[in-house]
């Protein structure tokens, strides 16, 4: 029985935006493009299979270089910081109230818990900003 899969697979959008990628993966798999057209019209669970096995090692590097994400959410606003092995949570309100909480998970996790908060809509934060949630987030250290 296969394992359980941590990531869902790309999507034909997804992949298309990821040709190149794509391409080279396939090429580091031993399959050149002639091979890939005959594979793809033959062999759908190869095909699978192979678009699975992209799609985990693309989550796997994204998931890895992220820290930040941001969601807004019906006027909300939340904040995302992963470390190794805790999530921190701040979320503001429309009023500037400001909710915290953390989760604690293994750190073979973290790809799967920052996965699944994107997959709720929240985006990677900007390298730029990074420096003022690093600060924002040091702020509530203290606040109950």
């Amino acid at each position: 029985m296969a394992a359980p899969r941590r990531f869902r697979n790309l999507t034909r959008e997804e992949l298309q935006g990821l040709e190149l990628e794509f391409a080279r993966f396939l090429a580091s798999q031993g399959i050149a493009a002639t091979e890939w057209g005959r594979v793809s019209s033959e062999e759908p669970a190869r095909v699978e299979e192979l678009i699975g096995e992209f799609s985990t090692m693309f989550w796997e590097t994204t998931t890895s270089r992220l820290t930040y994400l941001e969601r807004h959410d019906g006027g909300d606003t939340w904040y995302f910081k992963f470390g190794e092995q805790e999530a921190q949570l701040l979320r503001i309100d429309p009023e500037g109230t400001r909710f915290q909480g953390s989760k604690g998970y293994p750190e073979e996790a973290r790809g799967q818990e920052l996965f699944l908060i994107l997959e709720q809509g929240a985006t990677p934060v900007p390298s730029e900003k990074h420096h003022e949630l690093d600060t924002l987030f040091e702020g509530l250290k203290g606040e109950v």
